[in-house]
């Protein structure tokens, strides 16, 4: 007696590659199950969270593929690249979070480009000027552009991103395509970290004169990326790992990292509830009216000191 036929499939397709595919998900569906049963993380991601990244990711993707193959609706190589694991490296999904965070703290800010910034496109020291000049232009970039989010990756990220694609696309198309490939080294060659807001914001931190150095440690004047600037000078910790201390769901860790670096509690309040607003919880405000001010900078400093280790490790070797 036969099987009644009648499913949709794709006659290309055959048994033994069908049956190679579902027995890797046999194995992957361990992993994946047991990352949702026993998450590392003592907070799981939200669903709005997981949505972000995933989008940050996508447009990553698109973008870079429209600049090396033309337009799009949806990448080719996005299947491909999740495939390949390639869109779970820690530093890439990092990368997403990261940016996620960025746009969050500057709805909170609530303002455009801060009036202090373009106030230093008239500083006597060039450096500054010119630097203001590339904060102000990668922002608006930023926040205005499509289909330029690759211009924030940090190099090396962008490097290995752009070859990643390019391999998608030769394995999706069949095909080695040398028009790609001068695209994707053309698409290397003009990228300019220097041009970076992130890069700008550090170049500012360095030549600013002392007497508008206090500005740089209230977001609301100096704006975000000053901020985690200066905050990244004092304290050692990479731009986007304070991007992500700052918008994480507990606030606890980033009144750490403002009691570090010296700031008084009549001073830290205001800047909690800047870039924090309404997730500022009654009872984090309490563990902050409490204990803020029985901690020595010392020990803060420590502690921030372990936090950028820990960070190194995970980015080389995973979570331990």
């Amino acid at each position: 007696m036969g099987l009644a036929l009648n499913p949709p499939f794709d006659p290309h397709e055959d048994l033994l590659s069908i049956a190679t595919a579902h027995a890797r998900d046999v194995d992957a569906l361990c992993l994946d199950t047991a990352a949702i049963i026993f998450p590392s993380a003592t907070l799981s991601p939200s669903e709005a969270m997981i949505s972000a990244v995933s989008v940050k990711l996508l447009q990553l993707v698109r973008d870079i593929e429209v600049k090396l193959a033309g337009n799009a609706r949806e990448p080719k190589t996005w299947p491909l690249l999740v495939r390949s694991g390639f869109l779970r490296e820690t530093a890439l999904v990092e990368f997403a979070m990261a940016r996620v965070a960025e746009d969050k703290i500057n709805d909170r800010l609530g303002q455009g480009q801060p009036a202090f910034v373009t106030g230093l496109l008239d500083h006597p020291d060039r450096n500054v000027a010119d630097a203001a000049q590339i904060l102000l232009a990668a922002d608006s970039l930023h926040l205005r552009a499509e289909g330029r989010t690759f211009l924030n990756l940090p190099p090396e990220l962008l490097y290995k991103s752009c070859w990643r694609v390019v391999a998608a696309l030769e394995v999706s198309q069949g095909e080695r395509s040398e028009v790609v490939i001068k695209a994707a080294h053309a698409l290397i060659a003009l990228y300019d970290e220097a041009r970076t807001a992130p890069a700008a914001a550090r170049k500012i931190v360095h030549f600013l004169n002392d007497e508008l150095r206090d500005d740089l440690l209230n977001p609301a004047t100096c704006g975000v990326h000053l901020f985690v600037a200066q905050l990244s000078a004092e304290l050692n910790l990479e731009h986007d790992h304070i991007l992500r201390i700052i918008d994480f769901e507990s606030a606890v860790a980033f009144m750490i990292l403002i009691a570090a670096v010296g700031i008084a509690k009549a001073d830290a309040l205001p800047i909690l509830l800047d870039v924090r607003c309404k997730m500022l919880t009654p009872r984090e405000a309490a563990i902050f009216e409490a204990n803020y001010e029985k901690i020595s900078r010392q020990d803060a400093l420590n502690t921030v000191a372990s936090w950028s280790a820990s960070r190194l490790s995970l980015l080389t070797f995973g979570l331990k």
